[in-house]
């Protein structure tokens, strides 16, 4: 009897650590959004005057790159919101988009890039 019970309850465990919950998974997932409806990412660092690139990256003309710094804590929000976001206009690297001059972010790491460097990356939109 303690079988079938044990399988039951490992069935639930794994239906429900792989669900996509209601509060972060739009239909078809964050990346079924059409391009027109993609919102710009969440302000972040000083005043407001970044904008994030991933959950740790906020980049703005005037502050340069702030990856792994208490301002760029506010992009970990990004995560929990169910609509994506994009930064910057231009892009650059490899998936990267320009966040600052002379530099090209992903959502995971920054880079020095020539192409950014005469970007005015996403000023006052």
């Amino acid at each position: 009897m303690a079988g079938p019970n044990l399988a039951c309850c490992l069935l639930g465990l794994l239906a429900l650590t792989s669900a996509c919950y209601i509060q972060n998974c739009p239909l078809g997932g964050k990346r079924a959004v059409l391009d027109q409806d993609v919102r710009q990412c969440l302000p972040c660092g000083p005043g407001g005057k970044g904008r994030c690139f991933g959950p740790s990256i906020c980049c703005g003309d005037e502050l340069g790159c702030l990856v792994g710094t208490a301002e760029a804590l506010r992009c970990q929000a990004e995560n929990y919101l169910p609509s994506p976001c994009m930064s910057g206009q231009k892009p650059c690297g490899s998936g990267g988009r320009c966040a600052a001059p002379g530099i090209c972010c992903s959502a995971d790491t920054c880079r020095d890039d020539l192409a950014c460097e005469s970007e005015v990356s996403f000023s006052q939109l």
